[in-house]
């Protein structure tokens, strides 16, 4: 059996102002579209039994730690959550969404990854490497097994970087789509130990929300 991974984004989640009055990426846990979307995930899992997983993962955010722990019973394994799968942690929700995106927009792409937006918070270039080295770590505990991870759009695109092993990383250019409580799979090839993405972005168990 080849190494399988299931990258799972978390449902739509609570967002409020930040101090400045502005929305900011503050986790206040799943809205209620977000909770429907999770259970509809996980109904879809209890159905098809199309992912049989050794083990689950989830950031330690609520929004990421509750989806995982609305789908783990259809998976039949408990949640375990991890910091290093968390968001990257750009200090947004100190500055306000509006002023860190207008810098960002400043910055050439080179700069914006070593760019620390606020002191204390985190580098793009130190987000991708806490992330891939946890992925790393992870795909070869769990070598020949399925792991399921829920995180985030960010780790989404980090692990889009590190299964393609090319890039710079993450917010440099395209980025993979990853709609809420959407399903990407990788798998290790049969001939070579590269990765292959069996499929992105699907949200088929929402089609009857749309």
């Amino acid at each position: 059996m080849r190494a399988s991974v299931f990258i799972i984004r978390h449902g739509d989640y609570d967002r409020r102002p930040s101090i400045q009055g502005t929305e900011a990426s503050c986790d206040f846990g799943l809205s209620a579209l977000g909770v429907t979307q999770a259970q509809a995930l996980r109904d879809r899992l209890t159905r098809t039994s199309e992912i049989q997983a050794d083990a689950l993962f989830c950031s330690t955010l609520p929004r990421a730690r509750q989806t995982a722990e609305i789908i783990a019973p259809a998976l039949g394994v408990l949640a375990q959550s991890l910091t290093e799968l968390c968001e990257w942690e750009s200090g947004n929700e100190v500055l306000g969404v509006d002023p860190l995106m207008k810098r960002f927009h400043e910055l050439t792409p080179e700069q914006r990854r070593h760019h620390r937006f606020h002191p204390g918070f985190e580098t793009i270039a130190e987000f991708t490497d806490r992330v891939q080295a946890k992925m790393d770590e992870l795909v070869k505990l769990y070598d020949e097994k399925t792991v399921v991870m829920v995180v985030h759009g960010g780790v989404v695109e980090a692990a889009f970087h590190y299964f393609l092993g090319f890039g710079p990383g993450p917010f440099a250019g395209g980025y993979p789509a990853a709609g809420h409580t959407s399903i990407t799979h990788w798998r290790r090839s049969k001939h070579r130990e590269d990765w292959v993405q069996e499929f992105a972005n699907d949200m088929h168990h929402l089609r009857h929300l749309a």
